[in-house]
């Protein structure tokens, strides 16, 4: 709106001689009644301290007066100073602060790499600001410093540098420090196919996860060892094992889907801002989330937010016999959780073991299987 109004409410009775009276002398615009007393409508600002005392002379209640236009809009964005004034700081903080490198970020390389890079980086900083940093000057020391590194790339994103490594790679002939090739499965061996190293196990063999199967060596008929990468295609028949335990009778806490949140707005360890909604539950049960609230600004804001969960506890009487077949489903669907899409099921047996209303399914699944790591 492009015009400085005024919306008047009025309460009384016989209110339409007054205002048809007023509206042959006043312009009044979107007139409107509310209730067979009360009615409102606008007026030009210039015309509201006149219109008001007539009304009242008639005998009618002014209940409001509403101002609103452009000059209203001014004044009260200009009421809003200490507003101004943060969003103005905030902004200047802002720009002053983003000229400075908060974080080091490495990226392409082993964990151990990235971290000898970044901390290189960090001990040959002079400066955290951005004009004083060279990325050109980084990308060399660190290519020139790391032989790994084949090459490297060094830029700013935001307030954190980003460095990317690409790192060198030996031939498979001059490598060294193999490990040796271990079961990833106990099991029994059924066939072995051994490509290159040295045989630590025969067909027949029961091994366990872990052990040894190939050593990353072989032997020359003078005695002379050289390393090489062991490979072997090693066949067992493996067990694979899921449990399900059944109670007869049984507590039951579980969530009803209703759910309460609290968030606060933090500055270090001081509430600067809450909103706690009225816990009415019963029971329920919480969980806690803080993150940081803003990315680049020195100021720790973090934002909490606590989830309160509706819970509700329920006895269930439930005879094993009725959902014999079920758990033992259950059992079995956990052993072949451990199987993949290449393994040939042998063998398939289950236990039953009960006690106190407890009730112990064990099922193992016997399959064939390569365990090679």
């Amino acid at each position: 709106m492009l015009k400085n109004r005024t919306k008047i409410k009025v309460k009384g009775l016989n209110q339409e001689r007054a205002i048809n009276n007023l509206s042959k002398t006043i312009r009044i615009y979107n007139f409107s009644r509310k209730e067979h007393n009360i009615s409102e409508f606008e007026v030009d600002y210039n015309n509201s301290k006149h219109i008001k005392k007539m009304l009242e002379g008639q005998g009618l209640e002014v209940v409001s007066l509403k101002s609103r236009g452009p000059a209203f809009f001014i004044r009260d964005f200009f009421k809003r100073g200490g507003l101004i004034a943060g969003v103005i700081f905030v902004l200047i903080f802002y720009i002053l602060q983003y000229s400075f490198i908060l974080k080091i970020e490495v990226w392409g390389g082993e964990a151990s790499q990235c971290n000898l890079v970044k901390n290189f980086i960090e001990d040959n900083l002079d400066s955290k600001l951005k004009h004083n940093i060279s990325t050109e000057e980084l990308e060399i020391l660190v290519r020139n410093n790391f032989d790994f590194v084949s090459s490297v790339s060094v830029a700013f994103v935001g307030q954190s540098i980003v460095v990317n490594l690409n790192p060198s790679l030996l031939p498979d002939e001059m490598g060294t420090g193999f490990s040796p090739l271990v079961s990833e499965y106990d099991g029994m061996i059924t066939e072995i196919n051994l490509i290159q190293g040295t045989l630590n196990c025969s067909v027949g063999d029961i091994v366990q996860k872990g052990d040894v199967l190939v050593y990353p060596y072989v032997t020359d008929s003078s005695g002379k060892v050289y390393e090489v990468e062991p490979k072997a295609d090693i066949t067992a028949q493996v067990w694979l094992s899921g449990q399900e335990i059944h109670y007869d009778y049984r507590i039951l806490t579980y969530r009803t889907g209703k759910s309460k949140v609290q968030s606060q707005v933090l500055l270090g360890g001081l509430v600067i801002y809450s909103k706690t909604p009225d816990i009415l539950f019963e029971d329920y049960e919480c969980e806690v989330y803080t993150k940081q609230l803003t990315k680049n600004l020195l100021l720790p804001f973090k934002l909490k937010k606590t989830i309160y969960y509706e819970i509700e506890t329920e006895e269930i009487i439930e005879p094993f016999e009725e959902v014999k077949e079920e758990i033992i489903s259950k059992a079995r669907q956990k052993a072949l959780i451990f199987s993949d899409k290449n393994d040939i099921i042998i063998d398939e047996k289950y236990t039953l073991s009960e006690g106190g209303g407890c009730h112990i399914v064990d099922y193992v699944v016997t399959v064939s299987k390569n365990i090679g790591g």
